[in-house]
């Protein structure tokens, strides 16, 4: 009931009322709903002012860094996560309805098809199975093929003996020292209750939208505009992926049911081309 977080939100600018931002109140997070797709950044994606120029309504920044610089922690972070098409991994199979895709996506020319670059095993890996196409990868994974922290870090600290986890509490705000360090978290657990935590870190991991929302509630009078903001930037330019979708009929039967749920990807149209009208480029999903 909580893959789909559905609870009141408040936002300005063009924030559709009701409509799910894919965060999620379970153990495991974000990483127990998501599809396991990893695509890098795109090179010109990393210069997005540069390349794009001035767009009306946004505001666009080129990063500090580029993507040479980013690509070991990629190459880090795929190894760990066990990322198809990295690392020697093997790709997932084509299920049927990536078979549609791929038929169709090279009668018109295109080359760049795969099953995609996703953080779900194809062969046994990590002490976790291989993935058996079962279907409802957004759901968790029932098997523990998908990569998630549920099934992977969460275990191996509970094993060390020096984890403690809380479910279903929520962190508030986080407090700070006179020196201006983080101090304690205030949350509330299930039963609705404030609790306090004294603590000498903290890791704020909660997404975009949770991750802002949280650094602004813990705004103070040394820190008024919240925590981590002294760019007045936490919680603006957020953006959500453009998605348009399409279904067809076919003459036979697919079964879309069955596979990887984000099944395969097109990438022929992923470069940035101002020739087509408009900025960025676009990845063709089933």
């Amino acid at each position: 009931g909580k893959l789909t977080w559905l609870d009141p939100r408040v936002a300005s600018g063009q924030a559709i009322p009701g409509f799910p931002v894919w965060t999620c109140k379970t153990v495991g997070g974000t990483t127990m709903h998501w599809t396991a797709s990893c695509p890098r950044l795109q090179e010109h994606e990393f210069k997005a002012r540069s390349t794009y120029g001035e767009i009306a309504g946004a505001n666009l920044v080129d990063w500090p860094l580029d993507l040479q610089e980013l690509a070991p922690y990629y190459s880090l972070a795929e190894d760990r996560m066990g990322v198809t098409g990295t690392h020697d991994i093997p790709r997932l199979p084509g299920n049927n309805n990536y078979k549609v895709l791929e038929a169709g996506a090279r009668k018109v020319g295109y080359t760049e098809i795969n099953t995609n670059n996703v953080a779900i095993n194809s062969e046994a890996r990590d002490g976790r199975a291989a993935c058996l196409q079962i279907g409802f990868c957004t759901s968790g994974c029932v098997i523990q093929a998908k990569w998630s922290t549920l099934y992977t870090e969460m275990p191996a600290a509970e094993k060390t003996g020096h984890f403690e986890l809380r479910p279903e509490s929520m962190v508030v705000a986080i407090k700070h020292d006179k020196q201006g360090r983080a101090s304690e978290v205030h949350y509330l657990n299930g039963d609705g209750e404030l609790k306090k935590q004294k603590l000498r870190a903290v890791c704020v991991a909660g997404n975009a939208v949770e991750t802002s929302r949280l650094l602004l509630n813990s705004a103070s009078n040394r820190f008024p505009g919240g925590l981590a903001n002294s760019s007045d930037q936490v919680g603006r330019n957020y953006m959500r992926h453009f998605i348009a979708g399409v279904v067809g009929e076919m003459p036979g039967s697919v079964n879309i049911h069955r596979g990887a749920h984000q099944a395969g990807i097109v990438k022929d149209e992923s470069g940035h081309n101002p020739e087509r009208g408009f900025a960025g480029g676009i990845l063709m999903l089933t």
